[in-house]
């Protein structure tokens, strides 16, 4: 009898270590899963914060022909802060970023807030009066915590008017 009493606590201990072993297992897949899903869900609430809008009257988007330079008016138009620094606009096939973009805040400020415009001059040589132009401008929005999280695009279809 002390024979079987021993072979069924050592089934019994093995059964406990392996139950063990798949709960630490288990446990350690829900954490990083519900890991990401606090990423995805930090992205997406980034996402709805971040909104742009191109507010220029599509019929007279300022040009000045004699330096190629077009200018187009951004609105932030989302609930949260956006960056100035990631700005993309596109006009006529050609794009600009970074230091190719004269980029000042209307109103003053340093930070993009809701409800804020910004001008933006980039470089857009031989466009011409009475053409449809296609431009385009993005950029990311800020967390409440400084990173960049999500981002905004919106496009227009245009005329140019020459200063």
């Amino acid at each position: 009898m002390a024979g079987t009493s021993i072979s069924e606590l050592i089934f019994f201990i093995t059964a406990i270590l392996v139950s063990s072993a798949v709960a630490v297992t288990l446990i350690e897949v829900i954490d990083q899963y519900a890991e990401e899903i606090s990423d995805e869900a930090s992205l997406m609430e980034g996402e709805m914060r971040s909104r742009l809008m191109i507010i220029n009257d599509p019929l007279y988007v300022t040009y000045d022909a004699s330096d190629g330079n077009l200018t187009f008016y951004l609105k932030n138009t989302g609930t949260g802060d956006l960056s100035r620094d990631d700005i993309i606009v596109s006009a006529n096939g050609t794009t600009r970023a970074g230091a190719e973009l004269w980029v000042t805040q209307l109103g003053g400020g340093s930070v993009w807030k809701p409800g804020d415009v910004i001008e933006v001059v980039f470089r857009v040589p031989g466009l011409e009066e009475g053409n449809d132009y296609h431009g385009w401008a993005s950029t990311s929005g800020i967390s409440e915590k400084g990173t960049v999280r999500g981002s905004s695009q919106s496009s227009l279809v245009f005329r140019i008017r020459e200063v």
